[in-house]
């Protein structure tokens, strides 16, 4: 279970990473570029690796009510509905009995582990943005860029996403038969 949390973590932290994809791939003569995008993988590996995860109950206070606001209006595509799109997903390959992940979706649905994530990713938030900054983003995503935001971010992650993997496999298929 663990393991698959962790697994599940680490593709949505590199899924916002792959809209810096398109830079990488065009900017290769550009040394400051490639040393950004080198730090900022290597800020992401480290603060992954460090991450301790914390399931307390988050205190019922102000901040926690903006962070649970923030949630909600940002919609989209969150970690709750990646959680379930990968045990769908998962379902459709066959390769883990579906009672198992039935049950794994249950967890994370209605069970402990739905109150364990919802508190693991308020503490993040908490540890993550101040008050201030957390108004800030509420305010943001009340605005109609921000709703246009919350709505096409999900689908602009998917089509990035789709965009690397067809990148990919040509590469893979021109390399291949040389």
């Amino acid at each position: 279970m663990k393991q698959r949390i962790n697994y599940l973590f680490v593709i949505l932290c590199l899924t916002h990473c792959v809209l810096l994809f398109p830079v990488c791939c065009f900017a290769q003569t550009d040394t400051t570029i490639q040393l950004q995008q080198s730090s900022i993988f290597e800020k992401i590996t480290s603060e992954v690796k460090e991450y301790k995860i914390d399931t307390s109950d988050a205190p019922n206070d102000k901040t926690t009510k903006k962070i649970i606001e923030l949630r909600q209006l940002k919609g989209g595509f969150n970690i709750n509905e990646a959680i379930d799109y990968k045990i769908q997903e998962d379902k459709n390959k066959n390769e883990t009995p579906v009672a198992d992940l039935n049950k794994l979706e249950d967890y994370f649905k209605a069970g402990l582990g739905k109150k364990n994530l919802d508190n693991a990713v308020i503490w993040i938030y908490r540890n993550n943005f101040s008050y201030k900054e957390l108004k800030d983003n509420v305010k943001f995503y009340k605005s109609s860029a921000g709703q246009k935001m919350a709505d096409r971010f999900p689908i602009i992650m998917l089509e990035s996403l789709t965009a690397a993997q067809i990148l990919q496999e040509n590469f893979m298929k021109q390399h291949k038969s040389q």
